[in-house]
């Protein structure tokens, strides 16, 4: 009677058809998206168009590229917005801690953004513009430029 296999052992199994190099393209590849700098991590050698011709040829192996949609399947589902905004957090944290600031605030900006903070306007004009129209576009633009900005934090 056969003995009963576990479930990481099967998966192992399933895995064993690959060879270790095949299974570092796969990683590689999926997240590069280029056969031949995923050949070239993956430990082939050779000049970039033997590495290129390898790719080629890990592309094609039915195998590879079923293990290639998972681990993008897998990628994939890693990226949530809610991720990227923790991700973006511990960024501006972290930068912040090593007195990188412009790295900081930009996380931070990514991070409005992400939740609607801020929003590009832009104005677009149809039609024949007469210089009364854009005189008054002008003016506008100089009113606003001269009311005060307010700098305090409301927190």
């Amino acid at each position: 009677m056969a003995k009963p296999v576990s479930l990481e052992t099967r998966q192992r199994q399933s895995r064993a058809h690959l060879t270790r190099r095949q299974l570092k393209f796969v990683a590689e590849y999926a997240h590069l998206g280029n056969g031949t700098e995923a050949a070239r991590r993956a430990g082939y050698t050779g000049s970039d168009n033997v590495l290129g011709v390898q790719a080629h040829h890990n592309l094609r192996h039915p195998k590879i590229a079923s293990a290639i949609k998972q681990e993008l399947a897998k990628i994939a589902v890693e990226v949530t917005p809610v991720r990227v905004q923790r991700r973006l957090h511990d960024i501006s944290f972290a930068a912040q801690a090593a007195g990188q600031f412009g790295p900081a605030v930009k996380s931070e900006e990514l991070l409005g953004r992400s939740i609607g903070m801020f929003i590009d306007r832009s104005l677009q004009l149809q039609g024949v513009l007469k210089d009364e129209h854009i005189q008054a576009v002008l003016e506008m633009a100089r009113r606003r430029q001269a009311e005060p900005i307010d700098l305090e934090d409301d927190a």
